[in-house]
């Protein structure tokens, strides 16, 4: 799921996109094409999701070594445990909260001054007026109205439209008045007004993006000139210069700031007259081609990449460990140094993985690694858009499903993939927390729950981490490890409401406890761990508290066992 900024730096991305097009075509192309532009690039900056696609923008930047946005990867740092706590809001979010809530007051202050005038107008009693509504019916009631409070025309409304004309307004020129009244009906037919509400609440949210600016602006020139264009295919060429005039005498009598209404003068006038005078009749080729610049944009600038987190896994190599292995950058003899508790160890993973570059071959043919192609199918297959917010239930269903399916253990399958890259992953890999934690829990929750279920007793899931901590000395040049400590231990846990556990709660439940049992062993000295008679008692105990803090309403932590502990003074 997309974040409010991550959403704005997208929408901006494409808005540039649509400014440039617009520039180029805006006299080329029916006007309505930037209509439906604008219209995606509203929803790219309301919607907290997108549609993947393999011509996204941002699939070519992955292919090209840049990193766009890889979601899913556990922090090394675990949030306050169990959740408990309040947290303290950025000072970021209640600035932009605050900004945002002051435009929307600015807006709705402007329309509710403006309806109190618009409540004291009066109906017009016309028969040209009464006559041309006859004409121009519409499901929705539509009232034309004067007021001495306006001096030029709008319409305002979205269920009930009202078209507002000035007191002044001449009303005996029928031909002027045919124009304006069409003008404003064409708003109406498109809910023009709702158009307008969308475009303001999305400026109050991404007040901060100058381009969002920019869209509001010229997306309500459009309304305006997609509007001009369909009163002229619906009077004929012919009415270009009367209309043309129409809209300069109209445009003397500006009326107030109406950023909810459409209005009839005011907007853009240079740009709106260049366009009408340049309309042409339309043709095939430029419907032809205008869908192909929805089409184009759409496809490329407002997707995401394709699902595929990784582009070409690295190859383990040789002296591939399953541990997370030391910082390079760590001063010889400094202090401790620290291993983050992000990542579980795999169950009967095999030693260190030997490769022949190709994936494939080895002793008696036995595959030795995996092949990009594997890695490829495994995430895109498992990683679904969104995931961290699924519910444990849905969430632990689809990889079931995946896993577990047709062809499961077919050569090309996702399964056969899946277990040769968990049997040869290393720890370092940017999807190693992805795959060796939350997909390894959610298959470990389905096997145990149907354990349950078929052996009618309780089957609490289980979870392998491991925890460790030493010294770095050099000697002439090479660097060694000492004084190291390190504890390979399993807990078991329930889950309390699968409906409400969400992936992430569940994740962030996994590392807490993980990370307690590393905070208890950077917390102490070498000495205190060397001389610990009882270190293993002690680990279990705090990795027990570690398990009680995070435990939520949603998920509870059950016992825990040490598999292997050991502190000792030895060089590597």
């Amino acid at each position: 799921m997309l974040s409010l900024l991550e959403m704005s730096v997208t929408g901006g991305i494409l808005i540039a996109v649509i400014v440039i097009a617009r520039a180029l075509g805006i006299n080329k192309l029916p006007k309505k094409a930037f209509l439906v532009l604008w219209a995606v690039a509203l929803c790219r900056l309301i919607l907290p999701f997108s549609l993947p696609s393999p011509a996204s923008v941002y699939s070519v930047a992955e292919q090209a070594g840049v990193t766009v946005r890889r979601p899913g990867v556990l922090l090394s740092q675990a949030a306050p445990a169990g959740g408990q706590g309040g947290a303290e809001v950025p000072a970021a979010l209640i600035v932009w909260g605050a900004v945002a809530l002051l435009f929307a007051a600015l807006f709705l202050i402007v329309h509710l001054r403006a309806r109190r005038n618009y409540r004291i107008s009066l109906p017009v009693e016309d028969p040209f007026v009464a006559g041309w509504l006859e004409q121009h019916r519409l499901r929705r009631p539509v009232q034309v109205r004067y007021s001495d409070q306006t001096t030029a025309p709008f319409t305002y409304g979205v269920l009930w439209p009202v078209i507002l004309l000035p007191k002044s307004l001449d009303r005996s020129d029928e031909t002027r008045l045919g124009f304006i009244l069409s003008h404003e009906m064409a708003h109406i037919r498109r809910f023009d007004a709702f158009w307008k509400w969308v475009l303001a609440a999305v400026l109050c949210l991404h007040w901060f993006n100058p381009l969002v600016w920019v869209m509001y602006v010229l997306a309500n020139r459009d309304l305006e000139l997609s509007c001009d264009e369909s009163v002229l295919r619906e009077s004929g060429r012919d009415a270009r210069a009367p209309y043309a005039l129409t809209l300069v005498g109209l445009e003397e009598k500006r009326t107030h700031f109406m950023p909810l209404a459409s209005s009839f003068s005011k907007n853009a006038l240079e740009e709106r007259i260049t366009a009408i005078m340049k309309i042409k009749k339309t043709t095939i080729a430029g419907i032809a081609a205008a869908l192909a610049l929805v089409v184009a944009v759409t496809t490329v600038f407002a997707t995401n990449a394709a699902p595929k987190s990784t582009v070409g896994a690295p190859a383990p190599s040789p002296s591939a460990s399953v541990s997370p292995s030391p910082s390079p950058s760590a001063a010889p003899g400094g202090p401790l140094a620290k291993v983050p508790g992000g990542v579980a160890e795999i169950k009967d993973r095999p030693g260190p993985v030997v490769t022949n570059g190709t994936g494939e071959g080895g002793d008696d043919n036995y595959p030795t690694a995996y092949t990009k192609a594997q890695y490829d199918l495994v995430i895109s297959a498992l990683k679904f858009e969104g995931y961290e917010k699924m519910s444990i239930a849905e969430f632990n269903r689809k990889i079931n499903a995946v896993l577990n399916g047709e062809g499961y253990w077919d050569e090309g399958g996702v399964g056969y993939a899946y277990e040769m890259v968990m049997m040869f992953l290393e720890s370092t890999d940017p999807n190693a927390p992805f795959l060796l934690n939350t997909v390894q829990a959610s298959q470990d929750e389905y096997n145990a729950r149907s354990e349950e279920v078929y052996g009618d007793k309780r089957v609490d899931p289980d979870f392998r981490g491991s925890a460790e901590v030493y010294q770095e000395s050099d000697i002439y040049g090479d660097t060694v490890r000492r004084d190291i400590a390190r504890a390979d231990y399993t807990f078991t846990y329930r889950i309390l409401d699968q409906d409400k556990l969400t992936v992430e709660a569940r994740d962030q439940f996994l590392q807490n406890v993980m990370q307690g049992a590393q905070d208890y062993l950077n917390g102490r000295t070498p000495g205190e761990l060397l001389d610990d008679k009882d270190g293993e008692a002690h680990f279990k105990t705090a990795l027990e508290a570690a398990g009680k803090a995070a435990t939520t309403g949603y998920i509870e932590f059950t016992g825990c066992e040490v598999e292997y502990y050991d502190a000792f003074d030895s060089y590597w």
